[in-house]
């Protein structure tokens, strides 16, 4: 690796915005969480861009095509776009397509125009739910992939091409360098994932996968491994891993988020008040990333292989690779986060909550299992059957838990499992940054502040993902106190009265009268705490 260079010589190079001015930006999944906050940045920071072209997956009906249009340009993540240049809008351009078939399934004078004008490719298009059927992960990781390759080796103005794969492609690695270890199948299987049968793909998954936890890893390393081997000479590509995808740390928002993916999922659940307990390993950090420090090293990853591709770490793949994850110095480990979050819930809490904000986290599975069913589905079916008696319509509880558990069970080897990165490219990108662009398109995560960032995320959940605007907040607070002395007199009422009868039958009074002040010397402050919050609140 080159070293880095001195502040005259950086201050000499152009900036990250002067490589996008007069030219045509192509995202794919530019309706996902990170495709958003990557066209918002770029529209909001690169006022010279002459064209953004945005792909839009199977919206060849005119009625679908406007439906997402319309929503995508309706979402929250633009607001601030709206109100500080509202006359970058004019940029975008929409097109439907399809990236997994051939030129992007781009009509003709789409397809015209991509193959002409089209400098900077982002493909963040990508099947991220750790649930779905082998096919679909393989046919829209993998051979879109191989279409977006195909279609970017016949442009004629291409600068990069900046594919997202994800920090966890080679998680059954001890340490996850940045470079690419090839998988053994063969290039031929990997293009015709879409030819073959369900059961072909899911025995190809089970037999290659090695120890990877789902599909999704494992795609990602395929994808990886299609790009070294096919257009590793042929293109200029660069490979951005993002760790875990999180809410935003400032831009455009701090805390925004709109989906219910990894973190975001747990921290919804906290809020309503669903989930209650959470297995963790000891000393396992959350490598958590904020969506608006993954954009930006997208948009800088693109600008260094343009303008100081010798200054990444090569690995033998021959492709530069950024692991974009937190640095070591930087991470916070699942115990710490959760005892940060945990006086934030009772700060935002839910305005329609299930239970009260808090429980268990255990590192033990057996600890683990038994809150599981003591602490969520046996109140889901006392709510179950308080539903039917009085034929409340709303979802029962007991089929929305073992959903929650069936991808949560996904979630937990991010939750139990260390992982060790390096980072020396993301490193080096940072050091040989413009000054003035390091403000503008950060990605040192050094001087990130965790308690600031998970408040904005619990808020930002709330507000954004949730849609409980800040205006309920008061009404909000009262209810929970409500609920928790409710849950308080539940809990303690029934062994009040078996406590009196023991002591009936024994017929001490004077014991009695001693053990009962104890008691209440005990409880009296927790009650009274609890009625305290209720004027309060109001």
């Amino acid at each position: 690796m080159i070293l880095p260079m001195m502040d005259e010589e950086i201050k000499t190079k152009p900036r990250i915005p002067d490589v996008f001015n007069g030219k045509t930006v192509l995202i794919t999944g530019g309706n996902g969480f990170l495709g958003k906050v990557l066209l918002e940045k770029l529209l909001r920071s690169c006022p010279g861009i002459s064209r953004i072209i945005v792909l839009l997956n199977n919206a060849y009906e005119m009625e679908v095509f406007e439906k997402k249009r319309k929503r995508l340009l309706e979402n929250s993540v633009f607001d601030r776009l709206k109100k500080e240049c509202p006359s970058m809008f004019c940029k975008l351009h929409f097109v439907a397509g399809n990236v997994t078939v051939s030129n992007l399934g781009l009509n003709s004078d789409d397809l015209a125009k991509v193959l002409e004008d089209v400098s900077f490719v982002f493909h963040c298009a990508a099947s991220v739910r750790f649930e779905d059927k082998p096919r679909t992960t393989m046919v829209i990781n993998v051979v879109g992939v191989d279409c977006v390759a195909k279609l970017c080796l016949n442009m004629r103005n291409l600068e990069a091409l900046v594919h997202v794969s994800t920090a966890y492609s080679f998680c059954h690695h001890p340490i996850i360098s940045e470079d690419v270890c090839l998988e053994k199948l063969p290039i031929c299987v990997m293009q015709d994932f879409k030819n073959m049968d369900d059961d072909r793909i899911e025995w190809i998954c089970n037999s290659y996968r090695k120890n990877r936890p789902s599909n999704y890893q494992y795609s990602k390393a395929l994808a990886e491994t299609l790009i070294v081997k096919e257009y590793s000479n042929k293109l200029p590509i660069i490979i951005v891993r993002p760790g875990i995808i999180t809410a935003a740390v400032k831009e455009p928002f701090p805390g925004w988020i709109d989906n219910y993916n990894g973190p975001s999922g747990f921290i919804a659940m906290s809020v309503k008040g669903v989930l209650k307990t959470l297995l963790v390993g000891d000393g396992v950090y959350a490598d958590w990333i904020p969506v608006d420090v993954v954009a930006n090293t997208l948009i800088a990853a693109a600008y260094f292989l343009l303008t100081q591709k010798s200054s990444f770490c090569f690995g033998p793949s021959n492709v530069p690779v950024v692991n974009c994850v937190c640095p070591e110095t930087k991470r916070i480990n699942w115990n710490e986060v959760v005892r940060i979050c945990l006086p934030i819930l009772d700060k935002y809490p839910s305005a329609t909550p299930f239970l009260t904000p808090g429980g268990v986290v255990t590192t033990s599975k057996t600890v683990h299992e038994i809150c599981k069913y003591t602490l969520h589905f046996f109140p889901a079916a006392a709510y179950d059957v308080y539903r039917l008696i009085f034929r409340v319509k709303s979802p029962g509880m007991i089929g929305a838990y073992r959903r929650i558990h069936g991808a949560i069970s996904h979630l937990q080897l991010y939750t139990t499992r260390r992982f060790y990165f390096t980072s020396k490219n993301l490193d080096t990108m940072n050091e040989n940054m413009h000054p003035d662009d390091k403000e503008v398109f950060f990605i040192d995560q050094e001087k990130i502040d965790w308690n600031q960032y998970l408040e904005d995320y619990v808020h930002g959940v709330r507000l954004f993902y949730l849609k409980e605007s800040d205006d309920n907040l008061p009404l909000a607070l009262q209810k929970l106190a409500r609920r928790r002395l409710t849950f308080f007199c539940l809990k303690t009422i029934p062994f009040g009265v078996l406590f009196i009868y023991i002591l009936k039958k024994l017929r001490k009074s004077q014991v009695a009268t001693n053990i009962l002040s104890v008691l209440l010397s005990l409880n009296l402050p927790y009650i009274g705490k609890l009625v305290n919050k209720m004027p309060n609140a109001c």
